[in-house]
């Protein structure tokens, strides 16, 4: 039986990172019984100074997550402590035979295991998560470009594989690093849909949205939020999610201003319950500008949800499946007009689109049961 050494700053009971940790958590189950795996990761979860509730640090422990019944055996260290020695020493007691890195712009989770694996003894296997798309580039882009010339000039992934969950990430990392980028391609794994959907009671005139997920400028829900301010009176949102940027999200809550009785923000959400979540709305929105997945936008379509989303994410083509609606944003008149038309929609023109959405999800769900590229990743 393999044995694999998964390694990201966050993982269960952690959540606020947001869709990396839910991609982790859904490949480990999907894996756990034909591979034996392990977990290297922080104590804290983001943005957060606390140990996580219920772990111990510095060892090995047994973690059986939901959905579940089989133990995980997790590393949980204090981000001071990460050192070359330390990651060394955990290698040569594990002796996986694939460190599965995720993200790239960590150094203790990335750049040290980078330096202590040896890919003569260990194959190693990195998950952008999305980092090099044009959008996420977009952020420190002078600091993220001399980076990534480093990484290359220095010659760190030479000689590692790269697993792409689309093939517009897979052209993302041949864009860096060459057309000799060893690259495999296999989808997210998402959480299962609802067992049975139930319609929303949209009324005509009326648009209940939700926006669930990390607040950071990537999501863009300062436009969103400005395009609801503009938008008919029968249009409302609730905000749900960790706030990640807090410079950013002082913009947002300016915008919001105070007796916004349109806009209300709701705190964050745990993962188990996000499907409940956004059976309680008529459809999710996420205007972001760049998506490698959204699990947000998948469990959306999972509870029968449509979703209002920008044309960078993989969810595209909404309308021809009655799934949703991509918006163009960059254009702030368009936005408004299709907007105004989703609430105008009746109930039985809408749950058309309920129905479309389950359908979208249920579909991919089924097709990621067929687990060839993680097979070939870590095989």
């Amino acid at each position: 039986m393999p044995k694999l050494l998964f390694v990201y700053d966050y993982f269960y009971p952690a959540y606020k990172a947001g869709g990396p940790i839910q991609s982790l958590t859904n490949l480990v189950k999907s894996l756990e019984d034909k591979h034996e795996i392990c977990v290297f990761t922080g104590s804290n979860d983001h943005n957060s100074s606390e140990k996580l509730p219920g772990i111990d640090t510095g060892k090995w422990t047994s973690v059986t997550l939901p959905g579940s019944d089989k133990p995980l055996q997790v590393w949980y260290a204090k981000p001071q402590t990460i050192n070359r020695s330390i990651f060394g020493k955990m290698i040569k007691e594990v002796r996986p035979d694939v460190v599965y890195l995720n993200g790239i712009f960590s150094y203790r989770f990335f750049i040290i295991p980078l330096l202590c694996v040896n890919p003569a003894q260990q194959k190693i296997v990195i998950a952008p998560r999305g980092m090099l798309q044009s959008g996420a580039l977009a952020g420190k882009a002078l600091k993220k470009k001399a980076y990534l010339g480093m990484l290359k000039m220095l010659g760190m992934v030479r000689s590692v594989n790269w697993h792409a969950t689309t093939e517009d990430e897979k052209e993302d990392i041949i864009k860096i690093f060459g057309k000799k980028a060893k690259v495999i391609v296999a989808s997210n794994i998402p959480r299962q849909p609802v067992n049975e959907m139930r319609f929303t009671e949209k009324k005509e005139g009326r648009l209940r949205l939700v926006y669930l997920s990390l607040i950071a400028e990537k999501k863009n829900l300062l436009q969103l939020i400005e395009l609801v301010n503009n938008a008919a009176a029968g249009i409302t949102l609730d905000i749900y999610g960790p706030v990640k940027d807090e410079s950013y999200w002082k913009k947002c809550l300016q915008a919001i201003g105070n007796d916004n009785t349109k806009i209300i923000y709701k705190a964050d959400r745990s993962p188990e319950l996000v499907q409940q979540t956004f059976e309680q709305y008529d459809a999710s929105v996420l205007l972001t500008n760049g998506e490698n997945f959204g699990h947000a936008l998948f469990e959306s379509l999972s509870a029968g949800r449509p979703i209002i989303t920008s044309f960078f994410t993989p969810w595209n083509g909404l309308e021809e499946k009655k799934a949703g609606w991509n918006f163009d944003i960059g254009d702030a008149v368009s936005c408004r007009d299709k907007l105004g038309m989703i609430a105008g929609m009746d109930a039985a023109s809408f749950n058309s689109y309920c129905t479309g959405a389950y359908n979208l999800a249920k579909a991919y769900y089924n097709n990621t049961a067929d687990l060839k590229g993680y097979n070939e990743l870590f095989g």
